[in-house]
């Protein structure tokens, strides 16, 4: 499983052995909260998933631009 930051991000490429590919990379900021309640996983969505390296910069980059 490779690891590397971009800004205050923390990347994972860790394909599962799915065919389904989106969610290969995944980035998790460094204020990244998850827990459950009643049972059921949450997150204060500090989250991104995607396909490839290059659309997860872009989500990372989107998701700061929309919660700026």
């Amino acid at each position: 499983m490779a690891q590397e930051t971009y800004k205050k991000w923390d990347i994972c490429h860790n394909p599962a052995p799915i065919p389904i590919r989106a969610f290969d990379w995944m980035a998790t900021h460094r204020d990244y909260e998850a827990w459950t309640e009643d049972g059921v996983w949450v997150s204060n969505g500090l989250c991104v998933h995607a396909p490839n390296r290059k659309e997860l910069l872009e989500a990372i980059d989107e998701w700061e631009l929309e919660n700026a």
